[in-house]
């Protein structure tokens, strides 16, 4: 053993042969164990961002897909209908409005909460909620952005501290017709999508429950994490006091001490503060732990939020460990067996391991295409052909994950697409073709049509097909009977199946001629509630080219097409029939109005008929008597005046009557009767001049010999009806005598029914003196006397305006749109027909083409305007 003495030149070569040896190899595995590391590192590195940016997609693709259907909801024209009626009068809508946002809220009934309705001051008018009805949100961010931007926004996740669920709301403005906004549409989802949503992403890293994503906002507070929600609503530090403070009256934490709402990470912390610098930044993830993650993060480009994709680092760095280990017992007991040739190994060993590294330094840099051609079967090739495996299954993965984003990306867009479509389009042909357009421009499809069931179950008919230039197209038919065997069309109808065939790899049992000419062809049934509709043919030039997502996303929207054509077609059948009841109702309306005005006209027809003959009766049995005694009257003046005259001469031839006589003369007051008697006569003759008056005014009112159009003295007519009235305008126990003033204009003579005018002017006039009886003066105010002024004048050649107002108490508003409908009156029961006003407004309206205005408000009394022509033609 004397050669192993170090003293010896024999141990002293041994030795440092085999130090020679020994170092070489040691720092070749250093080397290899940090440049794998490394490449280990980057490579699940670039996994984590790859899975961090898939989650980040995901979410911005819930927020968008969710902004964009609220937009389209708030669209919807029976919420801007509803908003914009008075609110007294939105009762009758209510009910319905109710059930849209019903049925809108359960399109995804795990996630949404509610759906409410603010109006333009924030007001909570309908709510699914029902708790929330009558709320004032006019404070909240997702009520005032809307206004302020015209943008659909989603807010942050909320807490509420009322019923311990966090939240996060989507809103979006309801304009009227005009482009007003008139309010918000509110829909709040439950938070907890979120957190399924980052749950379900952590599964993107095979690492189990040692890698997961983390959601923070921009505070640094945990949104959602992967595998424990119990650190929702917790900081990665703790946060100052005050701003806790305000968060939590922001709702954007619960309550609780700034301790207890947060986790003391200061490495987690610096790695999220230099994302600028780098993506990448390693952190342990509990407090005192010695155990390292890597972290990987990217930013939502629909909210200030964060998502944080982490994996322990020994779930990706342990198999190099153990490699590392092997290789450094190999290499020591190669070093004892060949310790002469430790010199020329470790040339021979550094070469490929250099150039090892630079292959693992060029794909971790980022070419992914970088490739070691080393073939030795020592450890060396070993080390390479795992490293040729490793970067070939990350290519894999990272191209997987890509086109697997890519597919859901497009399956999502013409999904929400087709569904957007489904509640905006209601046309059923318009629907077809705008879906089939979508699908063709979104696949890049070279031909698609839809083929419909018709009533009778028997026939396909070709209902829409995609825009395409393809010769071959132009000899389908378009009809296809549905018991056809040769039809792949027609087979998918029977069997309600999928049917897809390849022109490289075809079944030619079901190969048709269809698919003679075209690599590809993929037949789906429309089936909705359990009954078929029609069949999707969808048509390619590429062989192979549909994939199992792609049957299962054919499959998926065939099944939306299908319930968006059913529901258009009984949204059809529902206004169809909404849209006969109408028109029966409008029917039904118009013939009792109809019925109203014919009664009412034949009612007061009757009654005037009636009172004309009457007052036409009694002037002329009047008239007789009278005219005869104001003809003998001059001829009893004439006859007393001769009396007198002989009587006086009695007296002067003589002058002492007999006794008897004196007596008689001294009893009767001889010189009084004959003093007083032509003044007897002169009162009995201005009476009966006051009966002719009176009898003339009578026979001009009732123009009963007048029932014919002619030309006639307004003012005599409106004389005559205050003669009548007369009496009424005296002075009574409760009140005044009624005022009359009279303005007459200089009138032309005017084509009329002046029986029917004359009516009309007692109806107004009657009314007045009505409205002056019933509402006088209260005893507290100061007395105001009753008056009626009538006024006429000429508008330029072609009409005259006559006006007649009083002092009265006024017509309220509500009543002044009802005035000349039949049977409605402002008078007490049982004072009133409600006929008056009606016939007077079709007296001037529709016999003399005039006008009847009533200008009016509470206490400062009535007008009525009558406004015909001179000349009817």
């Amino acid at each position: 053993m004397n050669f192993l003495k170090f003293s010896t030149l024999r141990s002293k070569l041994i030795f440092s042969l085999l130090g020679v040896a020994l170092l070489p190899i040691l720092i070749l595995a250093l080397l290899n164990q940090r440049s794998t590391q490394k490449a280990l590192t980057n490579n699940a590195n670039l996994a984590l961002l790859g899975a961090a940016s898939q989650t980040a997609l995901s979410l911005d693709s819930f927020i968008k897909t969710n902004l964009d259907a609220v937009r389209v909801e708030a669209q919807l024209p029976i919420l801007a209908k509803y908003l914009s009626l008075p609110a007294v009068q939105r009762t009758a809508m209510r009910t319905e409005v109710e059930t849209t946002l019903l049925a809108l809220g359960r399109k995804d009934t795990l996630n949404i909460l509610s759906y409410a309705l603010l109006d333009a001051q924030g007001q909570n008018v309908i709510d699914t909620y029902t708790v929330n009805i009558g709320n004032s949100e006019t404070d909240r961010p997702y009520f005032q952005q809307p206004f302020k931007t015209g943008l659909p926004y989603v807010s942050p996740i909320q807490y509420s501290a009322s019923d311990r669920v966090a939240s996060l709301y989507f809103t979006s403005p309801i304009r009227d017709a005009l482009g007003k906004t008139i309010g918000i549409l509110r829909v709040r989802y439950n938070a907890n999508a979120i957190q399924r949503l980052v749950a379900q992403n952590s599964a993107l890293v095979a690492g189990g429950k040692g890698s997961f994503a983390i959601l923070l906002d921009e505070n640094q507070i945990r949104l959602a994490q992967g595998y424990a929600p119990e650190l929702v609503f917790k900081s990665v530090t703790p946060l100052p006091a005050a701003q806790v403070k305000a968060l939590q009256a922001a709702g954007r934490l619960p309550q609780g001490t700034p301790a207890e709402l947060a986790t003391n990470l200061p490495a987690f912390e610096q790695g999220l503060k230099n994302t600028n610098q780098s993506a990448f930044f390693t952190t342990p993830l509990a407090v005192n732990s010695d155990e390292l993650n890597s972290a990987a993060v990217t930013k939502l480009k629909t909210q200030p939020w964060s998502v944080v994709f982490v994996e322990s680092q020994s779930l990706f760095l342990g198999p190099i460990q153990a490699q590392i280990r092997a290789t450094l017992l190999l290499a020591i007991a190669i070093a004892v067996l060949v310790a002469a040739a430790a010199i020329t190994l470790s040339e021979l060993l550094t070469k490929p391991l250099i150039g090892l590294t630079s292959i693992v330094t060029s794909f971790t840099a980022g070419d992914l295409k970088a490739r070691s051609t080393i073939q030795t079967e020592d450890e060396i090739g070993v080390l390479a052909g795992s490293f040729n495996q490793m970067a070939e299954q990350v290519g894999k993965l990272l191209q997987n994950l890509e086109e697997r984003t890519q597919e859901l990306e497009v399956s999502q867009q013409v999904t929400g697409a087709v569904t957007e479509l489904s509640r905006v389009v209601l046309d059923p042909k318009r629907l077809l073709r705008e879906a089939i357009a979508l699908m063709q421009s979104r696949f890049n499809l070279h031909y698609i049509q839809i083929y419909l069931l018709n009533p009778d179950k028997q026939v396909l008919y070709k209902e829409v097909e995609s825009s395409q230039e393809d010769i071959t197209r132009l000899g389908q038919p378009t009809r296809i009977a549905l018991d056809d065997d040769e039809s792949l069309i027609a087979t998918a109808a029977r069997t309600q199946k999928i049917i897809c065939v390849d022109q490289a790899n075809s079944n030619p049992e079901v190969k048709g001629v269809y698919s003679a000419t075209l690599g590809s062809e993929v037949v789906v049934p429309l089936v909705t509630r359990g009954s078929l509709l029609g069949v999707l043919n969808i048509e390619d030039k590429q062989s192979d080219r549909f994939s199992p997502m792609d049957l299962e996303t054919f499959n998926t929207l065939a099944g939306q097409i299908a319930t968006a054509l059913d529901n258009a077609r009984l949204f059809a059948e529902v206004q169809k029939t909404s849209a006969e009841l109408q028109e029966k109702a409008q029917e039904l309306e118009q013939t009792l109005r109809e019925l109203q005005q014919t009664q009412a006209q034949v009612v007061q027809s009757e009654k005037m008929s009636s009172l004309g003959q009457l007052v036409a009766g009694i002037a002329h049995e009047i008239n007789n008597p009278v005219n005869f005694i104001y003809g003998n009257l001059n001829y009893a003046g004439e006859y007393i005046q001769d009396l007198t005259g002989v009587l006086k001469l009695y007296q002067r031839q003589f002058p002492h009557p007999t006794p008897e006589i004196a007596e008689e003369i001294e009893a009767i007051d001889l010189d009084f009767l004959l003093a007083d008697l032509p003044k007897l006569l002169a009162s009995m003759k201005v009476g009966a001049d006051r009966i002719q008056k009176i009898v003339l005014s009578l026979r001009n009112f009732s123009r009963m010999d007048e029932a014919e159009m002619k030309a006639v003295d307004i003012h005599e007519g409106i004389d005559s009806t205050l003669m009548i009235l007369q009496n009424r305008l005296k002075a009574k126990s409760d009140r005044p005598e009624i005022a009359l003033v009279k303005d007459y204009g200089n009138l032309p003579l005017v084509e009329c029914y002046a029986g029917q005018l004359n009516q009309v002017f007692m109806n107004l006039l009657s009314n007045a003196i009505d409205a002056l009886e019933d509402g006088q003066t209260p005893a507290s105010e100061p007395p105001q006397t009753p008056t009626i002024v009538i006024h006429t004048r000429q508008l330029g050649s072609q009409s005259v305006e006559i006006r007649i107002a009083d002092n009265g108490p006024g017509i309220a508003k509500a009543d002044q749109r009802r005035l000349f409908d039949p049977f409605f009156t402002t008078k007490p029961i049982g004072k009133g027909t409600g006929l008056g006003l009606s016939i007077s407004y079709q007296i001037v309206t529709d016999k003399h083409g005039g006008v009847l205005h009533c200008n009016s408000a509470p206490g400062k009394g009535t007008e009525f305007l009558i406004e015909i022509p001179l000349r009817q033609t």
